[in-house]
């Protein structure tokens, strides 16, 4: 008896080393990968957000992004004594750009620390992973859960920036986790777990508002799976076990908000007047979501089909028991997705989306070992000897559905990192095949070549994740192929190109296609533009031809430019790039003799020798 608990201590603490090791290697990689790369788009909004969280206490900037990240990305910034200028708050775009002009290139030491405070949320996804998947399938099982997280490219990439993905991922699995354990075993203290974990993930992303809707159903199916077990009695207990979940995690949410503003009705807010039918014209400044009329808020004409208006106005005032800019954050969100917008995939723009655009996203961005070891664990499931957890597995399933058909349907701009929450969900559920390691030395070969094969191909990348697609795509130099943005570009890689400016004084000037305060603090000004080509149904003249298309000089074009609706920059697939900055931004020399040639093959006017001297000319004297 002795002896058993002796080996079973030493193998915990074998466990836990490896653990360990594993999350302080992939924090290794993430603070090394935070440092190399310039601040992504969203990055820095979130930043300026949470420095004002922390100075005023209130929320009314980026309301669309919960204040979590922003809050601990912020907390060691602060010590910093970062510059800021708050004169455009609530707009956080515009916030935005006063905290890069404040801090010009300082911006970028900023970033990096708040990046650093941030790498802990994925060290809390990797820890949830390995938990899950060890108590399904077994220690196996969560070792190799935690190593395809620790060397996704995805996590490398997501896990260093200080935007919502991460934190939504991470925490997102863990509020699954939580309430699996307490659908298994309800108890006070699991589902006061439960609580918190869920309160976590609203405070981490808006998305997981959906939780609310597929908890009761996870629930319900649960119980009616497990009917012979529990009477009358036990569907009360859990019941209002169930609602202790969800008061702790409102509580949680408000304690994130420090409590601003709660309890405001139903009716001043957008999502309120949609659900009741009222009418939805308001105001959209400011930090407070917009309120109703005081003469009648919200009536509309009796002959509106539904509801009496007066029950309606009476359901419009009851009060909303979380704060004011977590649901005026839903609203903002709502604003986006009503906005026309179009979305690229494999070379075709489409307006509102596509249907399958996750589900390609997916299979061109996951690594093929880690989609080799889902296959494999998919066949497991079908046989009758691997399915003792299928109930569990069954949840797994419906809720990674869950997020796909909601962030399809929500007729948002689609990226791919907007379905980040399922990857936990996938690794989980990918880790089974660690099973067939021990029963045969070929089921141990191939889980070991396939988990190795994923590991790999994240390193290669490395510590250009970002831009990684697996082989089948092309790999980084073919995923502009495939999508855009940023599931392979997000302003990542302008220290890449100025150190490469650096090493290559010649290259004057540099014009640089994506002008933003960010690129110019780091590169400097660069008063010229990329020059547009012919798009499609253009009408310029051959004067006004001289001054597009092809011309001689140096440019930096980032990949996204390449692809635009109007095929402007297209023209650039024509030349060879003579160096990158990572894998999202090609640098082009053109000489006169190379431009006319295109320009020959476009139809437009050559130019002469002369007259591209005096621009290059012109250009120095500009810069």
């Amino acid at each position: 008896m002795i002896c058993g608990q002796a080996r079973e201590k030493a193998w915990r603490g074998r466990e836990t080393l490896g653990v360990a090791l594993l999350l302080g290697l992939h924090a290794g990689l993430l603070a090394f990968s935070a440092a190399r790369h310039s601040p992504a788009l969203d990055e820095r909004h979130i930043l300026a957000a949470g420095i004002y969280y922390w100075q005023y206490g209130r929320f009314e900037i980026a309301r669309g992004d919960p204040p979590m990240t922003g809050l601990v990305a912020a907390a060691p910034v602060l010590a910093l004594r970062p510059r800021t200028e708050w004169r455009h708050v609530p707009h956080s775009f515009a916030v935005e750009r006063d905290f890069t002009a404040a801090n010009g290139v300082r911006t970028v030491g900023l970033v990096t620390v708040g990046r650093w405070a941030c790498i802990g949320f994925s060290l809390v996804g990797g820890y949830f992973c390995f938990r899950l998947a060890r108590e399904l399938y077994g220690p196996g099982a969560g070792f190799l859960a935690l190593a395809l997280w620790c060397f996704s490219p995805s996590t490398l990439t997501h896990g260093r920036l200080v935007t919502g993905d991460m934190p939504a991922a991470a925490f997102g699995i863990g509020a699954f986790y939580t309430y699996w354990r307490w659908l298994r075993q309800p108890s006070l203290p699991a589902a006061a777990r439960a609580g918190v974990l869920l309160g976590l993930a609203e405070l981490a992303k808006i998305v997981w508002v959906l939780l609310f809707a597929l908890w009761p159903v996870f629930w319900v199916t649960w119980r009616m799976l497990h009917r012979r077990e529990g009477g009358q009695r036990g569907w009360f207990r859990e019941g209002a076990q169930l609602a202790l979940v969800v008061a702790i995690s409102v509580y949680v949410i408000n304690l994130g908000y420090a409590f601003e503003k709660p309890f405001q009705p139903l009716g001043r807010f957008e999502i309120g007047r949609r659900a009741l039918g009222l009418n939805t014209a308001g105001e959209e400044g400011g930090g407070g979501s917009s309120a109703l009329p005081a003469s009648r808020p919200g009536a509309l004409p009796a002959s509106q089909p539904g509801p009496s208006p007066a029950l309606r106005v009476g359901v419009a005032g009851i009060p909303v028991p979380l704060p004011e800019n977590y649901v005026g954050g839903i609203d903002e969100i709502l604003r986006v997705c009503g906005r026309p917008h179009w979305t690229y995939l494999r070379h075709e723009w489409r307006e509102g989306g596509f249907r399958h655009y996750y589900a390609y996203a997916f299979l061109v961005k996951t690594p093929l070992g880690t989609l080799g070891l889902l296959a494999v664990a998919a066949g497991m499931s079908c046989c009758a000897r691997w399915r003792g957890a299928w109930k569990s597995e069954m949840l797994l399933v419906l809720a990674l559905a869950g997020i796909l058909a909601f962030v399809t349907a929500s007729d948002a701009p689609q990226y791919d990192r907007y379905a980040l929450p399922v990857l936990p969900y996938v690794l989980v559920l990918a880790s089974k095949a660690a099973r067939m390691v021990g029963l045969h030395w070929r089921g141990a070969c191939l889980v070991s070549t396939l988990a190795a094969w994923s590991a790999w191909s994240g390193l290669m990348a490395y510590p250009h994740t970002l831009s990684h697609f697996n082989e089948l795509a092309g790999g980084p130099l073919g995923g502009h192929g495939h999508l855009i943005g940023s599931s392979i570009e997000y302003g990542q890689d302008y220290l890449y190109l100025k150190r490469w400016q650096e090493r290559n004084p010649e290259a004057e000037p540099l014009i640089v296609s994506w002008k933003c305060p960010m690129a110019e603090a780091i590169l400097g000004e660069c008063r010229r533009r990329v020059p547009p080509g012919l798009s499609a149904g253009s009408r310029a003249t051959r004067a006004d031809m001289v001054h597009m298309g092809p011309q001689p000089g140096w440019y930096a074009v980032n990949v996204s430019a390449l692809h635009t609706p109007s095929r402007e920059y297209a023209y650039f697939f024509c030349f060879e790039p003579v160096a990158r900055a990572g894998y999202s931004i090609y640098v082009y020399h053109i000489t006169v003799e190379e431009a006319n040639w295109v320009r020959r093959e476009l139809g437009m006017p050559e130019l002469a020798e002369r007259e591209s001297g005096e621009e290059e000319e012109k250009g120095r004297v500009e810069r």
